[in-house]
């Protein structure tokens, strides 16, 4: 067997034995469809416009016009206990009535952008425009935005899925 067919070999038997947690954190980052990427500058901007949006539309006491984009949370229970992105809904909210949200740019995140990047392929597999916030949650935290409960609540509690990762000392960790 050739050199490559053995290293190939190799590869696949490694990537076989990364245990199933270790696969969901860092997500199906081989192969699939490129998906573009959308930054945190990039995410706050969307979210500040429509947030102006809904603002001139209660004033003015008209209904308020749906975005083209929704922002979907894919991290556990757990994790979306503690706090989500203001204005982001859940994985299962989005999943539950995936049909009010045809035709918009999805654009999930988890902690760090592993397992978004591998539901962002998934969606885009079934012809979803999709955008993967890479970086995800820590970069928002890192940028020292804020974060709110699944009620709307502001909170400065979040779930880093693991403490080997550090958050700016406003914010407080969660791993459990």
């Amino acid at each position: 067997m050739k050199r490559n067919g053995w290293l190939g070999l190799f590869s696949l038997a490694v990537f076989a034995l990364i245990p199933q947690p270790a696969t969901a954190q860092f997500g199906g980052l081989f192969g699939g469809p490129k998906i573009e990427t959308i930054s945190t500058d990039q995410l706050q901007s969307l979210l500040e416009k429509q947030q102006q949006v809904v603002a001139d539309a209660k004033a003015a006491g008209k209904e308020t016009p749906a975005p083209d984009f929704v922002v979907v949370d894919v991290r556990s229970d757990a994790e979306v206990n503690v706090s989500i992105i203001p204005g982001a809904i859940t994985k299962k909210q989005f999943e539950t009535d995936r049909g009010q949200y045809q035709g918009r740019t999805v654009i999930p995140y988890c902690t760090v952008g592993g397992r978004s990047g591998a539901y962002a392929k998934q969606l885009a597999a079934k012809g979803v425009k999709v955008k993967n916030y890479k970086g995800s949650i820590l970069k928002w935290v890192d940028a020292e935005l804020p974060l709110v409960t699944l009620d709307g609540k502001p909170t400065n509690r979040v779930h880093t899925y693991s403490d080997r990762y550090k958050i700016p000392s406003k914010y407080e960790q969660v791993t459990k």
